[in-house]
């Protein structure tokens, strides 16, 4: 049934419609914040780079990174459990945006989070204006997997000053996403409760099967084929770093790692290609058809 309302009420219900409104578009006129992660799926330990838009539609500058701690991320977990902050986000220094245009920021949250516990998480971004203002992104949800293990390998970091070598261990994880593998390293302690560092080393065909070994620097040599002809190296020291990229096609014969008498670790077979992303990255540019300095070094055959 229909009810009755009479001209004060009508007069009264407009106000509050109109101040609401005018609330509303207030808001709408300030500063919005958009966050984005470049992948769902994140192994523990890999950096988790998030890209914080900020679009100024105040009317006038907006002067950012005044106030401390003026950009905050907040972490909460699907399932029952907390997550722990293990640091706060360092400030990026002051900057302004121009009415009607857009800045990105990105920071690398992995470290500042306890997230090596598997699960779903929902993650914001909050920009705090001034004491009064502040602005919440829409939250974005990731999840932190195991992955498969492929292979692994416990090992002891070289003496320093005579102290006691740590063990730690090389775990090699594969992880599916979208139709596509993709390879991890993980340097981990030597019972895998705590991880180092998560290096991603690009993707992996199904039909082939990477090959790892150990040198006796207790340096990571891993070899991987990514498509139908090439096949790419990397070498990881034992603190997590990745030190060489190289990639390599298949020649007379197909690239393979090799191991000599004293211990030292090379790809032999292949064809050397130079690629922009190699590491480290030269400094004069190769000249063309310069042979690889890789095959002098060679090693023999045990």
């Amino acid at each position: 049934m229909p009810s009755v309302v009479d001209g004060d009420q009508r007069v009264k219900i407009s106000v509050v419609l109109l101040f609401g409104l005018l609330g509303w578009l207030r808001v709408m006129a300030q500063i919005d914040v958009t966050l984005t992660l470049p992948q769902e799926l994140y192994l523990p330990g890999e950096s988790i780079e998030a890209a914080v838009r900020i679009a100024n539609f105040t009317g006038r500058k907006a002067e950012l990174g005044k106030v401390p701690g003026w950009l905050r991320f907040n972490v909460e977990a699907q399932e029952n459990f907390v997550v722990n902050r293990v640091s706060e986000i360092p400030d990026s220094g002051e900057f302004t945006l121009d009415s009607s245009t857009r800045g990105t920021i990105r920071f690398d949250i992995q470290p500042h989070f306890e997230l090596t516990r598997p699960g779903r998480y929902r993650l914001t971004a909050t920009v705090k204006v001034s004491a009064e203002e502040e602005f919440t992104s829409s939250p974005v949800v990731f999840e932190v997997i195991r992955g498969t293990k492929l292979w692994e390998r416990e090992f002891g970091v070289p003496e320093v000053a005579g102290e006691t070598a740590p063990r730690r261990k090389y775990v090699l994880n594969q992880v599916t996403h979208m139709h596509e593998l993709r390879l991890y390293i993980r340097v981990t302690d030597a019972d895998e409760n705590a991880t180092l560092k998560t290096i991603p080393l690009g993707n992996l065909v199904s039909f082939g099967r990477p090959a790892c070994s150990v040198d006796r620097q207790s340096r990571l040599h891993v070899l991987q084929q990514y498509d139908s002809e090439n096949y790419r190296y990397h070498r990881i020291d034992p603190d997590g770093t990745l030190v060489e990229r190289r990639t390599y096609q298949f020649g007379e014969r197909r690239p393979e790692l090799r191991m000599n008498e004293g211990g030292e670790v090379a790809v032999v077979g292949g064809e050397r290609r130079r690629m922009a992303n190699d590491l480290p990255i030269p400094a004069v540019k190769p000249a063309p058809n310069q042979p690889d300095e890789a095959a002098h070094h060679k090693p023999k055959k045990p």
